[in-house]
Order: C-alpha cells, then sequence, then structure tokens
C-alpha cells in the first residue's frame, strides 16, 4: 500500500489505535544501516572498523525485501544510515534509488549522513552530523569540518538538520555550536545525543555524570534563549540518569547483512547497558508513545512539519 503524506494524521492516528487499543506491539522507527562503508574514521563510531567484514555492504535486493518486511510489520518510519549511507551502491542502484522505493512504503523517509558528500539526497528529512566546532568536530571526525560546512552551506534540501553526539571533547561546544547553526541559513534546526559505549574498538568518549548534567542544563538553557534545539526539554532532564520509561519495542533494525531485529537500537550491535544510554530520539519516541506533550511536538518538528 502507497502512503500518502497528505494523509499522515490518520495513519498516526491508526498506528496509536492499533499499539493502545488493540495491543499490538508494531514498530514505529526503523534504524536501517546500508553499509558499514564510511569515508571518515570517527573516534567514537566502532561501524566503520567493520567496513571489511563479509556482509558489509547490502544488495538492492536484501534492501528491497529488508523494506517490504518493514513495511508488513507496520513501521512508520525509516532512517537509513551507516557507514556512510552516500556511499552505498549497487550495480546501477544508488542511495537515491532505496530513498525513492521507501518513499512509496513509508510515512517519511530520512538519511543520517557525515555531510562529506553533497547533500541532495531525495529523502524526506536530511541529519548532517557535525559534532562540535572546527577543532573538536576535526578531532573527532577526521579533519571534515570545512568540507561538512561547504555542503551545509550550499544544500538545497529543504529539511537539513544538525547531529551531534555529545561527548568529552565536545560537550563545552554546544553553545558556540548552536550560534554557528543558527547563522546556517539552509539548516532548520539541531538534535542532540550522548556517546555510547560499544567497547568494540572507538575510543573511550563517555561524559562523566557531571559533565552529562552541566551540558543537559545548558541544552535546555539555549533552548529558552530561542536557540533550534528540537530535543524536548523533559527528555533531556530524563537523560541525566536514564531512569525514563523505554518503550524498545517501537523500534527495529536493520543491518548491511539483511538481518532485523525488534527492539533497543543496540541489540545484535553491541552490549546493552540501559544506564550508559545516550539515544535521545529513543527516549522522545517513547515519550510521544506516552503521549507526553514535549515529545510529540519535538516529533511533529522533526518529521511532519512542512
Amino acid at each position: 500500500m502507497k502512503i500518502m503524506h497528505r494523509i499522515w494524521p490518520f495513519d498516526l492516528a491508526s498506528f496509536y489505535f492499533q499499539r493502545k487499543i488493540c495491543g499490538r506491539k508494531i514498530p514505529l522507527l526503523a534504524s536501517f544501516k546500508i553499509t558499514y562503508r564510511c569515508n571518515l574514521a570517527c573516534r567514537a563510531c566502532p561501524f566503520h572498523l567493520r567496513a571489511e567484514d563479509e556482509n558489509s555492504r547490502m544488495s538492492w535486493n536484501t534492501a528491497v525485501a529488508a523494506m517490504e518486511s518493514l513495511h508488513r510489520m507496520g513501521a512508520r518510519f525509516i532512517v537509513f544510515e551507516g557507514g556512510e549511507p552516500l556511499l552505498w551502491r549497487d550495480g546501477p542502484y544508488h542511495l537515491h534509488d532505496l530513498v525513492l522505493y521507501a518513499r512509496q512504503h513509508f510515512l517519511r523517509v530520512a538519511v543520517t549522513t557525515n555531510g562529506t558528500l553533497p547533500l541532495d539526497v531525495p529523502a524526506d528529512i536530511l541529519w548532517v552530523s557535525l559534532d562540535g566546532m572546527k577543532e573538536a568536530h576535526n578531532k573527532l571526525r577526521s579533519d571534515s569540518f570545512e568540507r561538512v560546512c561547504s555542503n551545509l552551506q550550499a544544500a538545497k534540501h529543504p529539511r537539513v538538520f544538525i547531529h551531534c553526539t555529545l561527548n568529552r571533547i565536545n560537550w563545552r561546544d554546544v553553545e558556540p555550536l548552536a550560534v554557528f547553526v543558527q547563522n546556517i541559513p539552509t539548516v532548520k534546526g539541531m538534535t542532540f545525543q550522548f556517546f555510547y559505549p560499544y567497547n568494540q574498538g572507538e575510543d573511550d568518549l563517555a561524559l562523566a555524570a557531571e559533565e552529562r548534567r552541566a551540558v543537559i542544563a545548558k541544552l535546555i538553557e539555549l533552548k529558552k534563549r530561542g536557540f533550534p534545539v528540537l530535543n524536548s526539554s523533559g527528555r533531556l532532564k530524563a537523560m541525566i540518569d536514564n531512569r525514563w520509561r523505554c518503550h524498545d519495542d517501537i523500534l527495529i533494525n536493520v543491518d548491511p547483512d539483511g538481518k532485523i531485529t525488534k527492539g533497543c537500537y543496540v541489540k545484535s550491535r553491541g552490549a546493552i547497558n540501559c544506564d550508559a544510554c545516550g539515544f535521545t530520539p529513543v527516549a522522545e519516541a517513547s515519550g510521544a508513545l506516552d503521549l507526553i506533550p514535549g515529545s510529540i511536538l519535538a516529533g511533529w518538528r522533526l518529521f511532519l512539519k512542512t
């Protein structure tokens, strides 16, 4: 069934009815890793270290079969990621082809990219990773700051957002980064999450408890001052000690070998440690399922607002 964007209120109402009234544990959001290959070697990421593994890049047929499975299961949103998804190729097929196919089956299609390649993907939403100002970002993400900023300035895509993963190197950059991003006319806002320790070869960059508390307070202050921080204040506060209610069954994950895993983003990708969780998108999605107004508003601004 083709899902048209103009009927999203009815589609999401159907999702809530099936979840809340009928008790069906259907997923909302699909994390779709199409490749581990990447043109950067980011210090916080374990996935580029798997680029030479067997089945580290998905074929077109595997991707289509996985999307059809996700659609049958009821997923509404899909996010293509990697590695660097813009590097994905299979014969004549490029990421653009996967995105266009996905748009026939899902309510919204997003792509998360490191921003070093032209930002011309036909997705509904485009997240670009920018992990601090120049010095911090370059330490973390292979000296890519200038390339990312150049592509952001040149972007024609209508829904570009910055995504920043906070860690011990960049957390003090949140205010200058917010000022910087606010002055990029092509960027509609920014989201933040926190480094998660997979312990699979990435650097140990986890924030200390007092650093995490301090940077969350700063993010909430920046929101109040009108900076384009799109995380909700309530879910940011909940991330201080990670005692929020997690509905991990709204998540479903696809890896480059085509394996589909229901539940936590980390499942099948590493050891799960809820105390160390930094995945604010999961906190917001869980909050939206519980009808928390701030999380519903955050989801609308990111996925549904036009």
